[in-house]
């Protein structure tokens, strides 16, 4: 007899937004949305950030873009990098953090893990202070929330208090460096700095190899030595900065573009689908020259259906 097959856990895939333009022509607007939040708040149960979400579609509307072409305005969506950085830097940070949480526990003697504990990181310094958009109904009414505390980091600083920081995916570590001044680390910064890396010039060949009597055994003129100098000096040196990894704050630093369009003379458009890594969006819009200012964007993002809480949403692997 053949088994029955699971049923698609229930979930309320799609999630609205209004987004405000900027009352100045020609300048982008970013607004930051988390997933993971919204999905936990209007569903009633945790969404892990720690997973890579995939967007079905999102589908946008202009309150009030005057109609004709060339009057409507362009909106992109960004997301943290799919790379094995991006997700060994995630990982990374939350070893970290679960291992600083069980280490304060055995210390105490203490098991006061709370209930919806999650490790919870912004996307970039930007995120932390800028625009986060509530979903809303049909009658614009905003989704009441729960608590959605971004995780802490609490480190000696070799005083009587610690130093309490946030983290951030993508950019810079922000406040002055040394002992209780940082404010957020960034997860791909603190990654790339702290690993070894490989040397510039491999393989290292000597200067005189293509002057070797037994390399030039059989050139009968000069082009064994002009082959074994193009191989000793051109392309020994990596296609990628040995130093900076893309999403540090030196490289890269910002969201990357995944889908982007400009809205049509009536004020409408789509994109296609795209994966978030834990779930963080950045929405940038930028304010058409020739339209009302001030527009308010309708953005409806639908989740694709899948097996987490019926949402499709890998593990970071």
């Amino acid at each position: 007899m053949a088994a029955k097959k699971k049923m698609q856990e229930q979930a309320v895939r799609y999630l609205r937004y209004d987004l405000v333009n900027s009352t100045t022509p020609g300048v982008e607007t970013s607004h930051y949305i988390d997933l993971a939040r919204d999905l936990s708040a209007i569903n009633r149960r945790l969404y892990r950030q720690g997973r890579s979400y995939h967007v079905k579609r999102v589908s946008i509307v202009s309150s009030n873009t005057i109609a004709g072409p060339g009057n409507a305005g362009r909106v992109t969506f960004s997301t943290v990098p799919t790379s094995w950085m991006a997700a060994n830097a995630w990982k990374r940070g939350f070893e970290a953090w679960r291992k600083m949480q069980k280490n304060a526990m055995a210390a105490t003697g203490l098991k006061i893990t709370p209930t919806w504990n999650d490790f919870k990181v912004y996307m970039h310094p930007d995120h932390i202070s800028g625009t986060k958009p509530v979903p809303l109904d049909n009658g614009g009414n905003a989704l009441s929330l729960g608590e959605w505390t971004y995780s802490n980091y609490q480190s000696p600083d070799g005083t009587t208090s610690s130093d309490s920081f946030v983290a951030t995916l993508l950019g810079p570590h922000t406040g002055p460096s040394g002992p209780g001044a940082r404010t957020s680390i960034g997860l791909i910064q603190s990654y790339g700095d702290a690993r070894a890396t490989v040397n510039n010039d491999s393989p290292t060949v000597q200067s005189d190899a293509d002057d070797d009597p037994l390399v030039n055994l059989f050139d009968d003129g000069t082009v064994v030595d002009e082959i074994i100098t193009d191989m000793r000096t051109k392309n020994e040196d990596a296609p990628y900065d040995l130093v900076n990894y893309p999403g540090d704050g030196n490289n890269h630093p910002k969201p990357i573009v995944v889908q982007q369009t400009t809205l049509g003379a009536d004020g409408r458009g789509s994109v296609g689908g795209f994966t978030a890594m834990c779930g963080l969006i950045e929405v940038e819009i930028t304010t058409p020259v020739a339209s009302d200012p001030g527009d308010a964007y309708s953005v409806l993002v639908e989740l694709a259906p899948g097996s987490y809480r019926g949402i499709a949403a890998d593990v970071i692997a």
